[in-house]
């Protein structure tokens, strides 16, 4: 008899062992899947949060990087829209005016009903508009600058944006001006009078609201 009950208390004690075996294998096992599992993605407020607070923080280039990682992982998020837009102006806000420009085209490309296509079409100018450097570059910065800022004033002239791009276009028939102006001086140093007469004249006659009016007018008086 008492050997029996030895053997039961054996036999129940190596179940009871196996039974904790099992869960400790059985715990092992989850924590190793856990351990091995891939994070979930960030949420899409997440992101978009994480987007905007680089971008007010002047980190553009993280900006572009966030607002890319949203678009990529929810493409139909409703924060989308404000996510292209944002990516152009980052691009632009950084000097990347290449970028910018595409960007923006990108962006009225898929939101042509946009009520910031004023605004996109402004800051596109401004990239062209920023890239004129001096006198002597080449005139397609502040040609294509005009162009945009013509369309925000045809399109939307009641906006913001429109009384601000009349503003730059003045600007940029100033820096067309101050190139004419700056190849007569150049015909001038180098002997080539009526060249530069020529010069001075156009000046008066495309650009007579701007400052080098005046000086091309009162080099031609003292010539």
């Amino acid at each position: 008899m008492k050997h029996g009950l030895q053997a039961f208390s054996l036999k129940r004690s190596r179940v009871v062992a196996g039974k904790l075996v099992a869960c400790l294998v059985a715990s092992l096992l989850l924590l190793s899947a856990a351990g091995c599992s891939t994070p979930p993605p960030p949420r899409e407020t997440d992101l978009a949060v994480s987007a905007a607070q680089a971008f007010e923080a002047g980190h553009y280039m993280l900006a572009v990087e966030e607002y890319g990682r949203l678009l990529d992982q929810h493409p139909f998020s409703e924060h989308a829209e404000l996510a292209r837009l944002r990516v152009a102006h980052a691009f632009y806000l950084g000097r990347k005016y290449d970028q910018a420009v595409s960007a923006f085209e990108d962006f009225e490309r898929r939101y042509p009903a946009s009520e910031a296509i004023a605004f996109s079409q402004y800051i596109t100018g401004m990239c062209w508009l920023d890239q004129v450097n001096s006198a002597d570059r080449d005139k397609s910065s502040s040609v294509n600058a005009i162009l945009h800022f013509d369309r925000v004033v045809l399109r939307y002239p009641d906006s913001v944006w429109a009384t601000l791009a009349g503003f730059r276009k003045a600007e940029c028939y100033e820096n067309l001006a101050d190139q004419e102006l700056y190849v007569g001086d150049y015909y001038r140093r180098t002997g080539d009078t009526t060249a530069a007469d020529l010069r001075f004249h156009f000046v008066l006659d495309e650009y007579p609201q701007t400052s080098a009016a005046r000086e091309a007018r009162e080099r031609l008086a003292g010539s």
